[in-house]
């Protein structure tokens, strides 16, 4: 008998997780994401097309209306639906990534609430929403059932997230295996999810989208992020960059799922 979908995604997040020894090890502090790396940019959004998630969105989203950001970070995920929302309320475990949110919200005439907190711990403080959103939020999420029905009991007409096809920084696994000797077992994250939605009873819909090809970037901040990413130290940050330098251009296909709300 096939494991359950719930205990699929707890077992590929275990066998993907970094070894203690990794982690006593490291020579810096894995430092949390910096928020300056996920400030909202209205100028850049609007130089590309609206990904299927902010269509999905906008079908719900009355005018003047809601909307619950789990996992907001800068608010790329939810900003972009202005003018039509009003208010929205931000949730994370950061306090720069909420202060950040917070500036740009208001900057594009916005209401912020923000809630510090890990989802869905957090979730009976928070109030219900037109539409919930989480993009790229819940990789880490090991009871993903119940961070996805608080979601739901949240939103009053839908919830649309957004997840990559693949784990994140998957393109990696190569150099930390040269770094640390241990190999990540791949994980069609998308699937895993629908699967988990679907036997939560959650009438969940899909649409893909590949963005169009990027060359990695190589900035200083970036090397940096990634090193703390791998948990190395600064020597080998001439091996980061050669290994960025040679990745081709790839697509990352992105998935938006959206089901109904039940608040």
């Amino acid at each position: 008998m096939s494991a359950r979908p719930g205990d699929r995604w707890r077992a590929a997040l275990a066998a993907r997780a970094v070894p203690q020894t990794i982690l006593d090890n490291a020579p810096e502090p894995p430092s949390g994401l910096e928020p300056e790396m996920f400030r909202w940019r209205p100028e850049e959004d609007a130089k590309h097309p609206a990904r299927p998630s902010r269509h999905r969105a906008l079908e719900a989203l009355p005018d003047g209306g809601s909307v619950l950001d789990v996992g907001v970070g800068g608010g790329a995920s939810s900003l972009g639906l202005a003018p039509r929302v009003a208010t929205i309320t931000g949730v994370d475990t950061s306090q720069g990534m909420l202060d950040l949110f917070q500036a740009s919200a208001r900057e594009a005439g916005v209401a912020p609430r923000t809630v510090m907190g890990t989802w869905p711990e957090i979730a009976p403080d928070v109030e219900p929403a037109d539409i919930a959103v989480s993009h790229h939020a819940l990789y880490n999420a090991a009871e993903i059932e119940d961070s996805l029905l608080a979601l739901t009991a949240r939103a009053r007409h839908r919830v649309v997230i957004e997840v990559s096809a693949q784990p994140p920084l998957a393109r990696l696994d190569p150099l930390r295996e040269s770094f640390h000797g241990t190999q990540r077992p791949g994980c069609r994250v998308a699937d895993e999810l629908c699967a988990v939605l679907a036997a939560i009873g959650l009438a969940v819909e899909r649409e893909d989208v590949a963005l169009p090809a990027r060359t990695p970037n190589v900035s200083a901040e970036m090397v940096a992020f990634l090193r703390r990413r791998l948990y190395v130290g600064s020597d080998r940050d001439p091996q980061i960059v050669e290994y960025l330098q040679a990745l081709q251009p790839h697509p990352q296909t992105v998935v938006a799922l959206w089901w109904p709300g039940a608040a």
